[in-house]
């Protein structure tokens, strides 16, 4: 998978509803300004911790495995197409049918 940056969250089911209300009546949220201190405190900064980045999720092998089992899959999907199209076909045939069928009965 992979180390994501920012730990997920879900909202609460009452935060959502409000979202969703707000959305719906065509308020896409509140847009802040937030000011930048345009002169940081050099000793705030030194008095900091550094945090160091996580280490990468995949090696050089796990990379390699992964680009392997992708072009495999992609292989697995490749006559995909000619099954969804078999199955339009089939499903244009069965509405065909059903029209006829019910044409005849009323």
């Amino acid at each position: 998978m992979g180390i994501e940056p920012f730990p997920l969250q879900p909202l609460t089911p009452h935060s959502l509803s409000r979202r969703t209300r707000d959305l719906l009546a065509g308020d896409l949220g509140a847009h802040r300004d937030l000011p930048v201190d345009p002169d940081p405190d050099p000793a705030a900064s030194e008095s900091r911790p550094t945090v160091t980045p996580p280490r990468s999720a995949y090696g050089a092998a796990e990379a390699a495995a992964a680009m392997q089992r992708r072009r495999r899959e992609l292989q697995d999907l490749a006559g995909i197409t000619d099954v969804l199209t078999d199955v339009e076909r089939r499903a244009d045939e069965l509405n065909r049918r059903a029209a006829a069928l019910l044409e005849d009965w009323l």
